[in-house]
């Protein structure tokens, strides 16, 4: 995949795992799409279709957005 795609693809498996995600991220432009780029190439290595390939990776970015909200909200209440 050309790496211009795979970052375009990526922002937007990013900005899709965000949208899942509830509530108000605290996360810059350049994390979702490091976070959205690695969840489609962990896809990628498991799945050969494009379309589980980003419903995967966008479930993936989800979750690793969530668990990465939950240490940033507990860093900023101490």
């Amino acid at each position: 995949m050309n790496l211009v795609v795979l970052l375009l693809v990526g922002l937007v498996v990013g900005a899709l795992g965000r949208a899942v995600v509830p509530g108000r991220q605290a996360m810059p432009l350049w994390l979702t799409v490091l976070i959205g780029v690695g969840s489609l190439l962990l896809a990628g290595l498991v799945f050969d279709s494009l379309l589980l390939e980003v419903v995967i990776g966008t479930l993936v970015a989800a979750g690793i957005i969530a668990l990465t909200q939950g240490a940033v909200r507990s860093k900023a209440r101490v």
